[in-house]
C-alpha cells in the first residue's frame, strides 16, 4: 500500500513537471512574430518621421530645398545615362565601320591613327573604364587582367591613381564618348589630298 501511494505521488510529479512542449512552441512563435512586427512598425515610423522633417525643412527653406532637389535630379539624370564599357565598345566598332564607306584617299589620317591605335588596344584589352558614377572615364592600361606575369600582378608596378589622367584616351558623360566623337568630326575630309593635287597643278 505505501509503495501504491508512493508511485502515485511521483506520477502526478511527473505529470506536473512534465514540460509542455507545444505551449513553449506557440509561445515562442508568437514571441518571433511580435518582434518581426514590432521592428517593422519602427522602421515605418523613422521613416515617417524623416518625411516629415524633410517637409518642414522644405518649408522653412524653400529655395535651398530646391537647388537640393534640381541637382539632385541631375545627379540622377547623369548616373542614369553614364555610359558603359561595352557603350564605348559598341561606339567604336560603329567608327569604325563607318570609316570602311569612304575611300582611303579621302580618310582622316589623323581619325585614321586614332582608331587603329583603340583597335588595337580593345583587341590586346588594355582598355579599362573608371566608373564615376555620373561619368566614365576609358584608360589604357599595360596590360590585360588575364596576364599573369609578374610585372602584371605586382601592385607596386601597377599604374597608381594618379597616372590615369595621363593615360585617359575618352570620357563618356550623358551616353555620349566626347573623344571620339571629336575624333570623327571631318573623318571624311583628308588634307594631304589637296597639296598632292596643288603639286601636279603646278
Amino acid at each position: 500500500m505505501i509503495f501504491k501511494n508512493t508511485s502515485f505521488k511521483l506520477y502526478s510529479v511527473l505529470l506536473i513537471n512534465r514540460p509542455k512542449s507545444n505551449n513553449f512552441i506557440l509561445r515562442k512563435q508568437s514571441t518571433f512574430i511580435e518582434r518581426y512586427k514590432s521592428y517593422w512598425k519602427n522602421v515605418a515610423n523613422d521613416y515617417y518621421e524623416a518625411i516629415l522633417g524633410i517637409g518642414t525643412y522644405s518649408k522653412e527653406n524653400p529655395l535651398k530645398s530646391m537647388l537640393t532637389s534640381v541637382l539632385a535630379s541631375c545627379m540622377f539624370y547623369c548616373a542614369f545615362n553614364n555610359p558603359d564599357e561595352e557603350n564605348y565598345w559598341s561606339e567604336l566598332l560603329d567608327c569604325t565601320n563607318s570609316m570602311l564607306y569612304i575611300s582611303p584617299s579621302i580618310c582622316s589620317p589623323n581619325t585614321v591613327q586614332r582608331l587603329e591605335y583603340l583597335s588595337r588596344c580593345n583587341n590586346s584589352r588594355t582598355i579599362k573604364r573608371l566608373n564615376l558614377l555620373i561619368l566614365s572615364i576609358i584608360w589604357i592600361d599595360d596590360f590585360d587582367d588575364n596576364i599573369y606575369l609578374y610585372k602584371a600582378q605586382c601592385t607596386y608596378l601597377k599604374p597608381s591613381i594618379f597616372q590615369i589622367p595621363y593615360r585617359v584616351v575618352d570620357i563618356g558623360f550623358l551616353n555620349t564618348w566626347w573623344y571620339l566623337k571629336q575624333t570623327m568630326v571631318d573623318y571624311d575630309v583628308n588634307p594631304n589630298e589637296w597639296k598632292n593635287d596643288s603639286r601636279d597643278i603646278v
